[in-house]
């Protein structure tokens, strides 16, 4: 339930209690006032009408006193009722009925009240019927002290009591507009109080959702408005936190997302030396190697691919130890001697699965990263490798063509299925079969990546004969300087 709700509510009950009790409490007041009004009136009348009998009596000598009230009691029940405008009845000491309007005892007239008379009190008793109220006084007569006989009057006062009800009504009506009026106002009153906290709440919430831009326009001095201003700073303290935490999980995703991707590339790169000074080392051990100039290749080799081998070992374990690797700095490389280098070394593993690599290459030149591109050669010509039908040929060929360096690598090989053909360049994809334990299937998407970060393409044609074409910007105009 909102504040305002619980506000109104809780007023409304203490209003309306407060005007049933002030109503009661008017209502008391007016009708003691009306009733002590009557008794006045009734007192007077007692008192005028004490004075007539004694006067009556006085003027008519010749009865005593009891006889002479029995005797004039006409005269002194029409003399009342004329002047007070009530009814009258004379009783005598035993208390019964002398003379009547209506010749027989009044029915407002209690036992009770003529045996007070009786015992020389003067008693009031007031009646309420509809919208009449009457008042019915009993009181002794004494003449020269000697106690004559009781009357009693009815009179009415309905004036003085339709007067006490319509002064209640107006009153109640006059309340009850006060308490409508009071509501409403309290009403608008509230709403303005308790605008800033909904204003505020629907703040906190949208903050608590993620939005951080929310805006705020909360004026005022009080604790509201400084709550508001507090608010605000929270929230841009907090927005201003997250952002923090957002840039140095950035950091830590692309520190681990170049750690993955280093020790899925070193994973490639370290079997591409270990076959080249495999292959070298078998065939001098088994003295297949009779040429002195080859020997002297195939020991430089060795030599150059365990460095190139040391130095992956070395970089791998600053990795391991939170040490960021360097990148590798970018330059012209010749890619005639490149391919050459790679075709010779990978010739040695074709010879054992009884193929031969077949090579047409053009000299050209592209600007990268070295190790980068013999990573994606020697992938590319593993591949073929794997995948050949035994004993038939690999074709390496590469030319310069609109702008670009284009290898293309060709090989004779089951055509690869359609499920896997449609995600070769994504990570984990792996094709079953070939000469060799399959990798993680990985190969082909670091392979598109290099590509893609030196700006160029890499695609595969399948069937049959399985192409994989790849072209690189030309770098031909710092050929001559490069050189």
């Amino acid at each position: 339930m909102k504040i305002k709700v619980k506000f109104m509510l809780g007023l409304t009950i203490i209003l309306i209690i407060f005007s049933l009790l002030l109503n009661i409490l008017i209502r008391q007041v007016l009708m003691s006032n009306m009733e002590s009004g009557i008794k006045t009136s009734l007192e007077e009348i007692m008192k005028s009408t004490r004075e007539y009998v004694k006067y009556r009596l006085a003027i008519n000598a010749s009865y005593s006193d009891i006889d002479g009230f029995k005797h004039d009691a006409s005269y002194i029940a029409k003399y009342v009722v004329l002047n007070n405008e009530c009814k009258c009845e004379l009783l005598d000491m035993k208390g019964n009925l002398i003379y009547s309007e209506e010749n027989r005892p009044s029915q407002e007239i209690t036992s009770d009240n003529i045996k007070k008379a009786e015992k020389g009190q003067a008693v009031i008793d007031l009646k309420y019927r509809g919208n009449d109220a009457h008042g019915i006084l009993a009181f002794p007569m004494y003449i020269n002290s000697n106690y004559t006989g009781i009357i009693v009057l009815d009179k009415s006062y309905s004036n003085s009591y339709i007067a006490y009800k319509k002064t209640i009504q107006f009153i109640t009506l006059g309340e009850f507009l006060l308490l409508l009026f009071i509501l409403i106002l309290t009403y608008f009153i509230t709403s303005k109080i308790t605008k800033p906290i909904t204003v505020l709440t629907k703040a906190v919430k949208q903050v608590g959702q993620g939005n951080y831009n929310v805006l705020l326009n909360v004026k005022g001095k009080d604790e509201i408005g400084i709550l508001s201003k507090e608010f605000i700073n929270m929230k841009d303290k907090i927005s201003e936190q997250i952002q923090t935490i957002k840039l140095e999980k950035e950091k830590v995703e692309k520190l681990e997302k170049g750690r993955r991707n280093f020790f899925n590339n070193v994973t490639h790169e370290l079997k591409t030396p270990l076959t080249a000074i495999s292959g070298y080392a078998e065939m001098m051990l088994e003295g297949i190697v009779e040429d002195e100039e080859f020997r002297k290749r195939a020991n430089e080799r060795i030599f150059l691919e365990s460095e190139r081998l040391h130095k992956l070992v070395l970089e791998l374990i600053n990795v391991a130890k939170g040490i960021s690797s360097l990148e590798e700095e970018k330059k012209t490389i010749d890619m005639h001697k490149l391919l050459n280098e790679i075709c010779d070394d990978m010739n040695i593993k074709a010879r054992k699965y009884y193929m031969t690599i077949n090579r047409k290459i053009e000299a050209g030149y592209i600007f990268g990263q070295t190790d980068r591109i013999r990573q994606v050669i020697i992938n590319i010509i593993d591949n073929a490798i794997k995948y050949s039908v035994s004993g038939e040929f690999i074709f390496v060929k590469a030319y310069i063509s609109e702008g670009k360096y284009n290898i293309e690598v060709e090989n004779k090989a089951e055509p690869i299925p359609d499920e896997i053909f449609k995600n070769i360049f994504d990570p984990f994809v792996k094709r079953e079969g070939g000469n060799e334990e399959q990798s993680r299937g990985l190969g082909l998407y670091i392979c598109s990546e290099i590509i893609k970060e030196h700006g160029g393409v890499i695609n595969i044609e399948n069937g049959k004969i399985i192409k994989t074409k790849i072209k690189i910007p030309y770098f031909g105009n710092n050929l001559a300087t490069n050189r």
